[in-house]
């Protein structure tokens, strides 16, 4: 792979990190009833294959 390939790559890779970390923050905003009714976090971070990372019915 070149190195303009790999600068590319490392690109849309932290702009998809960047896109995730804002969705959950908008989401996490939600009242706890709308998070409940959309399956927040469940149904997300097993799209993403990532392990539940926060407790959002505590904020």
């Amino acid at each position: 792979m070149s190195i303009i390939g790999t600068i590319g790559h490392l690109a849309r890779e932290y702009r998809q990190r960047r896109e995730i970390a804002r969705t959950e923050r908008m989401i996490g905003a939600m009242p706890a009833e709308l998070r409940k009714d959309i399956g927040w976090p469940d149904s997300f971070t097993a799209q993403i294959g990532r392990p539940v990372s926060h407790d959002w019915s505590r904020h």
